[in-house]
């Protein structure tokens, strides 16, 4: 069988400064990928090269885009075109939790997501 199938609590939490990731599942044109995003988190507007879906499982998280700001909760999706500038916050006392779907794939496997995360740090 070709389909791939991963279930969030089976895999391993990568601790970055924007929350815990946790790649679920990298194709040719697509990664997704679980984050859990902690209470008072800021992430500053930047910008990716590829085209990004976020999903949001729980909680609701602040986007800043440009002059527009909005806010996504609970069984929302958000669209975020490749290079546009967004940033968010979790201004809940809860962690949010949401799913990101990217392509292409900007890493192809857990072990280069891994070397990516620690060049950064």
């Amino acid at each position: 069988m070709e389909i791939e199938i991963q279930k969030i609590d089976d895999t391993e939490g990568l601790e970055t400064p924007e929350g815990v990731m946790k790649p679920l599942l990298f194709g040719k044109r697509l990664l997704c990928m679980h984050l859990a995003i902690p209470a008072g988190l800021e992430v500053s507007p930047h910008a990716h090269s590829t085209e990004g879906l976020i999903y949001c499982l729980s909680g609701e998280l602040v986007v800043e885009s440009g002059n527009e700001t909005v806010t996504i909760g609970s069984g929302t999706a958000m669209l975020v075109p490749p290079d546009t500038v967004v940033g968010i916050k979790n201004q809940q006392d809860a962690t949010v939790n949401a799913i990101l779907v990217s392509s292409p794939p900007s890493v192809k496997s857990v072990e280069e997501l891994k070397c990516l995360l620690n060049h950064h740090k």
